[in-house]
């Protein structure tokens, strides 16, 4: 069963780049970052558990919990990874429960700041 989230748009048809607000829709949640962050310069499939594991221990430390790792899982599986295959980031196989962050490869996000007039 395939499941588009309501705050991304379809996969792009071409290599289009996501709008400003897909991007933000992206990366407003900590966790999304955190995928990224794991993610970062890996091309080669990875299981969920892992990325779990890895997103774990950057939010409670390095001993994280089986029980903190099963629900950062669920989490991913249920509500960010498939944002992330919605938007063309990654191939997420949810009966297989693995990631394919080849498509990120190709992918910059950039943070702009606009700084207004100076206060006199």
């Amino acid at each position: 069963m395939s499941h588009t989230p309501d705050n991304v748009a379809e996969k792009p048809s071409s290599e289009s780049e996501l709008s400003a607000s897909d991007r933000h829709a992206l990366l407003t949640s900590d966790r999304r970052r955190l995928i990224l962050d794991v993610l970062s310069g890996t091309t080669t499939p990875i299981e969920l558990k892992e990325l779990a594991a890895g997103i774990a221990a950057r939010e409670d430390g390095i001993d994280a919990t089986d029980a903190a790792i099963r629900n950062v899982q669920i989490d991913l599986h249920h509500n960010h990874l498939p944002c992330f295959d919605a938007a063309g980031l990654i191939v997420y196989d949810a009966d297989g429960t693995v990631v394919d962050p080849s498509p990120l490869a190709d992918v910059r996000f950039t943070v702009r700041f606009d700084v207004g007039a100076e206060e006199s």
